[in-house]
């Protein structure tokens, strides 16, 4: 995921290579010594470079983390493809896409949220907020189609996933894996959204050169 630094001073040329060592250190010291360990010294010895140098591109501790974690993410998109249950799919995978280093860096983060206001509502707009938008907005959409209830509470089921994902993520520092996502979208959302779960059939993986006759 491309990150979104502040801006520069009018005028000063912008070094990226600067930025994405700073990112990086940022990254790996999240990953050795939490969010109350990383300090802006601490980043700025790893990145080679001054504290000067940091605070013009980042103003403070929480926007320089929240920047760096969103940097070492996958970008949630907003899926359409034709069906509920592959547009749920879709939206819900974001959740199993990110590999060890990835899911230990959103833990430096997430270890922090608790105890800090200020980083717990930037990482939420920043990273939290967007995939738990991308189904709400998937499931809004089917409601307006008139697939799903307008009864149903959108907001409580749209976080089903996304509590599970971060749960994994602070526990094991792990993302979910793809299959448990596929039962998570099949056994508790598509139910909770008053839709059948697909049966046995229509999940199974053929195996080549099988005929899809009965």
């Amino acid at each position: 995921m491309v990150t979104s630094a502040s801006p520069v001073a009018a005028g000063r040329p912008r070094d990226g290579d600067l930025e994405q060592r700073i990112l990086v250190a940022t990254q790996d010291v999240l990953i050795e010594e939490g969010y109350a360990g990383t300090t802006i010294a601490a980043v700025a010895r790893r990145a080679h470079c001054g504290k000067s140098a940091i605070y013009r591109r980042w103003a403070t501790k929480v926007e320089l983390v929240v920047a760096a974690v969103r940097a070492s993410q996958v970008r949630s998109e907003l899926p359409d493809t034709g069906s509920l249950r592959g547009d749920l799919l879709a939206a819900a995978m974001h959740f199993a896409r990110s590999d060890e280093r990835s899911s230990r860096i959103l833990a430096g983060l997430l270890g922090g949220i608790a105890t800090d206001d200020d980083l717990y509502r930037e990482a939420y707009r920043e990273v939290g907020g967007p995939p738990v938008v991308a189904l709400t907005t998937v499931i809004e959409r089917w409601m307006k189609e008139g697939t799903v209830p307008e009864h149903v509470p959108v907001a409580l089921i749209a976080g089903i996933v996304p509590t599970a994902a971060f749960g994994s993520v602070v526990l094991r520092k792990e993302s979910l894996h793809p299959d448990t996502v596929i039962e998570l979208v099949d056994c508790v959302l598509l139910p909770a959204l008053h839709q059948p779960a697909p049966s046995e059939r229509e999940n199974a993986v053929k195996p080549a050169g099988e005929s899809s006759a009965d």
